[in-house]
């Protein structure tokens, strides 16, 4: 029960892979939400949209914040995470229904092309901060490296080789009897 209830704390840090998971499963519960409410259910369950919205934005903003806490950033930063990707679903779409069908001037479109390659790059440079860039190494402000193992679990185990493979070490040992 400890890692759900990690997905509302916005304390510690987070690894790449466990943010990669919880920003999948929020994907496909939005993409299942989005297909599926809207047609199959009667009204009265449409109520729960508005709450299960709710929590999934908590959700993504707890575990952008603790991602973000992992690269050093402060959490805050997650909030200007969310309005980029809010501002860009609102540009696109409106980019789009401009594109189609509406009379602009050549300079009204210039604007909005830059301001699209503007969105991508930002949106580009937010994808690499959070999913391919490590955390920092060892414990920060925010907390220990969510990716070693804490000193009480180390208690009473023999250290760990650096760079050597236990399978290697034994082998090693073996061929010396």
């Amino acid at each position: 029960m400890g890692y759900v209830w990690s997905l509302f704390s916005f304390k510690g840090r987070s690894n790449r892979a466990g943010y990669l998971v919880v920003q999948v499963a929020l994907l496909a519960l939005w993409i299942a939400l989005w297909i599926e409410l809207p047609s199959h259910l009667s009204p009265q369950w449409q109520i729960l949209d508005l709450p299960v919205t709710a929590v999934m934005i908590w959700v993504n903003l707890a575990t952008t914040a603790r991602r973000l806490h992992d690269r050093n950033w402060s959490g805050w930063c997650a909030v200007a995470v969310f309005a980029v990707n809010r501002l860009s679903y609102l540009y696109y779409g409106l980019f789009l229904g401009l594109s189609f069908g509406v009379d602009i001037s050549i300079a009204e479109e210039l604007l909005l092309v830059m301001l699209a390659v503007a969105l991508t790059v930002l949106q580009t440079w937010i994808i690499i901060e959070l999913f391919f860039l490590e955390g920092t190494d060892g414990p920060n402000r925010f907390g220990p490296d969510p990716t070693r193992a804490t000193p009480q679990s180390l208690v009473g185990s023999r250290p760990e080789p650096a760079g050597v493979p236990d399978f290697l070490l034994s082998r090693a040992s073996n061929s010396h009897q």
